[in-house]
C-alpha cells in the first residue's frame, strides 16, 4: 500500500500474512535484467555477498552429450555490467530486507492476513478486522492470490498442467576430486540436461550446496495438488531420469542428498491488472506466474517494481496515480505476457524426446542462435521503460492541452 500524505515521497505499507519472514525453496538464478534493478536499489553488493557469479554453463543432451556454452560466458556483452546470479532464496529476502530497513517511508507488518478489499476506496480489512486505507494498493499475494479473486469477482485459482519439480540438495563436500561430477562443483558452473518429457538444471548454493532440479512433464494426476515442497526419496528422482547421463545418477546418490517435490502451476493470463478506479493493481505472480524455464519468475516481479518505481520517482501526483496505474500496465502486461510464453516455448524444447524436431534444437545450440532472445531478455532495463512511458504519457497529455515538455 502507498499513501503520498502531504510529503513529496510516498511511503509504503508492506501487510505479510506470514507471522515471521521466511523463503521456503533452494536456489534462484537472478538474470541482467534483475540484477540490474538490485543495482539500481543500491541491494546489489548485499546480494552479492551470498550469491555465485557464474562464468560458464553448458547445455548436454540427457545422454551426456556437450551441446553448447550456455549464456552467460557466451554472450559477455549481455552480462559485463549487470552480471547473472545464483542465490539461495532466504539469502536474497536478506538482502532485500537490508535494503527497506534504510528507508523510514517502508513499514513491514507481519502476521497481517488480509480478509477483504474494498477496491472503490481503497481500503483493505485485515482477519482482525483492521483497516487500512491508502491512495494505491498492490496486490503481490502470489499465484494463489486471494485480491485477484477479489478483482475479477470470482475464484480463480492456479492450475497444474501435470509438471513436477524435483529438487535434490547435494553437499559438494562429499565430492571428491576424482568423482564423475567434480566438475559440476565449480563455483562458476552451470549445467543443463535436456532429455525426453523434462530437463535437469545444477548451480551451486550457499557456499557448500549443489542445486540439482529436474522440471519433468507426468501428465494429469489424481493426486492431491502439491503446492509447496514435500519430502520425496532419490530413487522417484532416478526413475524419472532413467537411461540419462551416468554423472546424473552418481551425483544424486551422494551421501547426504536431500529430495524434495512440488507441482508447477500456471494462472491463466488477465485481461486487466487494475482496477477501474486506478487505485488497485495486481503485482508479480499475482499478476503474471509464469513457469520457471526462462528463470524469469523473480526477474519479472522485479521488472514491476522497477517500472512502477520509476514512474512514481518522477513525483506524481495524488490525482495522477489512475493515469499512472495505466501507464505501468500498459508497459508491463505486453512484455510479461511474451516472457509467460516464451518460457512455454523453452519449456517444449528442454524437453523434445530424440527425433527431427530435436536434432534441430541440438543445431541451434551449437551454433549460438539463442542469442537474439537473451539480448531481449536480459538486456532490458525496466528504470528507461517507466519513465520514458510516463514521460510519453505526459507530452501526450501536454498536446492534447495546446502545450508541449520536452
Amino acid at each position: 500500500m502507498a499513501n503520498t500524505g502531504s510529503t513529496s515521497r510516498p511511503v509504503f505499507t508492506i501487510l505479510v500474512r506470514s507471522p515471521k519472514l521466511q523463503e521456503i525453496g533452494a536456489g534462484i538464478q537472478l538474470s541482467p535484467n534483475a540484477t540490474r534493478l538490485l543495482q539500481h536499489w543500491g541491494v546489489f553488493d548485499e546480494v552479492l555477498r551470498y550469491a555465485d557469479q557464474p562464468e560458464d554453463g553448458t547445455f548436454r543432451s540427457y545422454r551426456g552429450e556437450l551441446l553448447s556454452h550456455s549464456p552467460p560466458v557466451s554472450h559477455p556483452n549481455l552480462v559485463s555490467n549487470s552480471p547473472y546470479l545464483v542465490v539461495h532464496r532466504a539469502d536474497l529476502l536478506r538482502a532485500l530486507l537490508s535494503g527497506t530497513s534504510k528507508h523510514a517511508t517502508i513499514e513491514i507488518k507481519l502476521g497481517s492476513e488480509v480478509a477483504e478489499v474494498d477496491f472503490s476506496k481503497p481500503s483493505l480489512r485485515l482477519s482482525t478486522g483492521e483497516v487500512y486505507e491508502a491512495d494505491l494498493i498492490l496486490g503481490a499475494d502470489g499465484e494463489r492470490s486471494r485480491c485477484r479473486a477479489g478483482l475479477l469477482g470470482r475464484e480463480d485459482p492456479p492450475y497444474c498442467p501435470g509438471d513436477v519439480v524435483y529438487r535434490v540438495s547435494v553437499p559438494t563436500k562429499a565430492i571428491a576430486l576424482g568423482h564423475s561430477a567434480w566438475d559440476l562443483t565449480r563455483r562458476s558452473s552451470v549445467n543443463f540436461w535436456m532429455g525426453p518429457r523434462g530437463h535437469v538444471v545444477t548451480y551451486p548454493i550457499q557456499q557448500d550446496m549443489l542445486n540439482v532440479v529436474l522440471i519433468y512433464a507426468e501428465g494429469p494426476s489424481t493426486t492431491k495438488a502439491m503446492y509447496g515442497p514435500q519430502r520425496a526419496t532419490i530413487d522417484e528422482f532416478r526413475s524419472r531420469v532413467s537411461g540419462w547421463d551416468p554423472v546424473l545418477h552418481d551425483l544424486i546418490d551422494m551421501e547426504g542428498s536431500v529430495c524434495t517435490k512440488w507441482n508447477l502451476f500456471q494462472i491463466r493470463e488477465q485481461s486487466q491488472w487494475h482496477h477501474e478506479n486506478g487505485r488497485f493493481v495486481l503485482i508479480g505472480d499475482a499478476a503474471h506466474a509464469i513457469l520457471p524455464c526462462l528463470a524469469q519468475g523473480a526477474a519479472q516481479a522485479f521488472e514491476d517494481a522497477g517500472v512502477l518505481g520509476a514512474i512514481f520517482d518522477q513525483l506524481v501526483a495524488r490525482e495522477q496515480i489512475p493515469d499512472a496505474v495505466k501507464v505501468f500496465e500498459d508497459v508491463r502486461r505486453p512484455r510479461a505476457s511474451d516472457v509467460r510464453q516464451r518460457s512455454l516455448d523453452q519449456k517444449a524444447m528442454f524437453a523434445l524426446a530424440d527425433g527431427a524436431e530435436q536434432e534441430k534444437r541440438d543445431a541451434m545450440l551449437r551454433a549460438g542462435e539463442d542469442y537474439p532472445l537473451f539480448e531481449w531478455l536480459w538486456g532490458y532495463d525496466a528504470i528507461e521503460g517507466g519513465r520514458e512511458a510516463w514521460k510519453r504519457f505526459l507530452n501526450e497529455k501536454s498536446i492534447e492541452n495546446g502545450a508541449y515538455v520536452p
